[in-house]
């Protein structure tokens, strides 16, 4: 280090000693100091993240009945997100909404098919293909021969068949009776009645309400009408004087369901052991033939060449038109004595 000898003072060696040391000094008071600021940062990367959609699939739908919404969400990509239908239509009375949800309460049946597309803020779109059934609304009906009242018999089945009619709806389907009650003997099932009708006679009117698997419900009000059941009395059969060699009865019918086609027919013949002069031989059955008025049949028995005179018992089966089951009619059975 150098210095200079003033005045008997070391001046230079001080004053170079003190100048680093005032560089390091802190400033004194009132004195600015500059800020420094570092660089300004760069703006964040765009998201990176696929962009897809997602959600449940359609189910099918019916006319008048609210249509559970549908939901679909996106993911990924740039926000907010906008849904549109690029093909096809919705069923009418359904929408999209701004947030990606199928709802509404269809008008009109059918099948629909359609494309939703989802798109970000950016260029990215996805597509969701979809299609929907529409039903018909629920509908119970009665047939033509239950549009006024079914008519029945008593100890047979419903006349008419079913009563009513289904159309339209989604299945499966629920039936109760809501008012009313069953003739005896039956029981439910659709919209018919099963079993053997054993009540009383005259009408009866109950209410059928059928539920699908949306909560459509529809409502049928049958009146059945319920007669006796036919019936058939016997007779005796007897030759004459005057008509040798055969014999006529006739047999009273009623009961049964009015303006019924009957017909009659013999089953079975026991011959009495009367007709053998030597030995006992069973008399033969004679031939059968019969005319219809109204509530009676009037049977001509015509006997056996050379047996003027014949005994035994005829069994008779009078049928109605009415049906009684699968591929049976309602009938009555009686017995003809032939004595002679």
């Amino acid at each position: 280090m150098r210095a200079v000898y003033v005045e008997g003072k070391w001046l230079a060696a001080a004053a170079a000693f003190l100048l680093p040391l005032a560089a390091c000094a802190p400033p004194s008071q009132g004195q600015n100091v500059a800020s420094v600021q570092s660089p300004t940062p760069s703006p964040s990367p765009t998201p990176t993240t696929p962009f897809a959609t997602s959600g449940p699939g359609f189910h099918v739908g019916e006319v008048g009945i609210n249509y559970t919404s549908v939901s679909f969400t996106a993911d990924g990509g740039v926000k907010p997100y906008h849904w549109t239908v690029t093909a096809g239509v919705l069923p009418p009375g359904l929408s999209l909404s701004d947030d990606g949800t199928v709802s509404g309460e269809p008008t009109t049946a059918g099948k629909y098919g359609f494309t939703i597309q989802a798109a970000d803020s950016g260029d990215s779109k996805a597509t969701i293909p979809g299609v929907i059934d529409v039903a018909p609304p629920l509908n119970a009906s009665l047939l033509p021969p239950c549009a006024k009242y079914c008519v029945v018999e008593l100890g047979c089945v419903n006349v008419c068949g079913n009563f009513g009619a289904l159309s339209g709806g989604v299945a499966p389907y629920t039936y109760r009776v809501t008012a009313g009650q069953l003739p005896a003997g039956t029981r439910l099932s659709t919209l018919s009645l099963t079993g053997t009708f054993t009540g009383l006679t005259g009408y009866l009117q109950f209410s059928v309400q059928v539920k699908d698997a949306l909560g459509a419900t529809s409502t049928v009000s049958p009146t059945f009408w319920m007669y006796p059941h036919i019936t058939l009395k016997g007779g005796t059969c007897q030759s004459t004087r005057l008509s040798p060699g055969k014999c006529t009865v006739g047999l009273a019918y009623s009961g049964g369901t009015p303006g019924q086609q009957v017909t009659l027919a013999p089953t079975s013949w026991t011959g009495d052991l009367k007709c053998g002069s030597v030995a006992a031989i069973p008399c033969p059955q004679p031939s059968f033939a019969v005319s219809y008025g109204p509530g009676q049949a009037t049977v001509t028995l015509t006997y056996q060449a050379n047996y003027p005179f014949t005994f035994g018992t005829l069994a008779v089966r009078l049928t109605s038109s009415d049906p009684c089951g699968a591929g049976a009619s309602c009938g009555a059975d009686a017995s003809i004595t032939v004595a002679g």
